[in-house]
């Protein structure tokens, strides 16, 4: 067999894994079932006969990158600040010691509802049924009544404006300004919103959004793109701020396949990324994106630093 930097291989013991490196007499793989900084340095030529192509594509294995040659031990791997699962898990037990059926991740009142993320959110998502789920939203677009349209969806935005504070966010007050384009805009949305995420539905969002903010950065589309989505239907959908999508998808070692502008195949590998790791957080009570969202913020924030020891003067 012909190896080749990048190719996703079958190793008999090992499980299904990617080619990060190659060396005239070793291999360095990383396999999907490695919870490991650093990829498995193989001998060649005995590897080959315990390598075969793998069988079927894997989209995750598929998008990870970011390896470097560790100088100090010879061996590939992810870059310094990459979290295992393991150790975002710890992470995040560390802050909710009962996963996400902890009280003070699921407070309903008082100062954890506000502090809270997941609490924000799902309080955006009640919002959200309330002024424009159950058909209101398209029966006033039906009406006409674009206004009333903006108007309540600046009041769902403002309960979860301060949760995402990119630089260059534009609000919906501004975005949505311009009547013909914000009617444009809805209608993509309400579409998007009545099935299951689909590329020619999310492009037509994405194509809306450009729309009402011509003058905008690409990059700064992605929130305005993704954000009620994911507030109204969380289940399916995923909030998208590309400098924090980057940096958890390094960390985490997600795949995103990112470009600036809003598109299909880097929202459906966010989607995809999204789906895999509600999968690992179920066994801790997670139920939706929400739930994964919060685990993002929660794991990949910056730890404290140690507080000096304090030594009494004698």
């Amino acid at each position: 067999m012909s190896l080749e930097n990048g190719m996703l291989v079958q190793h008999a013991s090992l499980g299904l894994g990617k080619i990060v490196a190659l060396e005239p007499k070793a291999v360095h793989v990383f396999f999907a079932a490695s919870d490991a900084r650093f990829a498995t340095k193989l001998r060649l030529p005995m590897a080959l006969s315990l390598l075969t192509p793998a069988a079927a594509p894997d989209a995750w294995l598929s998008g990870l990158s970011g390896f470097a040659l560790d100088e100090k031990t010879g061996r590939y791997g992810r870059a310094g600040s990459w979290l295992s699962h393991g150790e975002a898990v710890a992470r995040f037990l560390e802050a909710f010691p009962e996963g996400f059926a902890d009280p003070r991740y699921v407070a309903t009142t008082g100062k954890e509802r506000s502090d809270q993320r997941a609490s924000r959110w799902r309080r955006a998502h009640e919002a959200f049924v309330e002024e424009l789920g159950n058909g209101q939203g398209e029966r006033l677009l039906e009406a006409g009544d674009v206004a009333g349209l903006v108007e309540r969806a600046v009041r769902v935005e403002r309960n979860v404006r301060t949760l995402h504070k990119d630089a260059d966010k534009i609000s919906l007050e501004v975005a949505l300004k311009d009547p013909g384009a914000a009617r444009t805009f809805f209608a993509a949305l309400f579409e998007l919103l009545a099935s299951s995420p689909d590329q020619t539905r999310f492009e037509a969002l994405a194509e809306a959004t450009a729309a009402l903010t011509p003058d905008a950065t690409p990059e700064s589309r992605w929130p305005t793109v993704t954000l009620l989505p994911f507030v109204a239907r969380p289940e399916l959908h995923m909030l998208l701020r590309p400098r924090f999508a980057c940096d958890v998808a390094q960390r985490l070692g997600l795949e995103l396949a990112y470009s600036a502008a809003p598109n299909w195949k880097t929202y459906s590998a966010l989607l995809g990324s999204a789906a895999l790791l509600l999968e690992k957080l179920r066994p801790l009570g997670a139920k939706d994106h929400v739930d994964v969202e919060a685990f993002m913020h929660v794991s990949t924030a910056k730890q404290p630093k140690p507080r000096p020891e304090l030594h009494a003067v004698t």
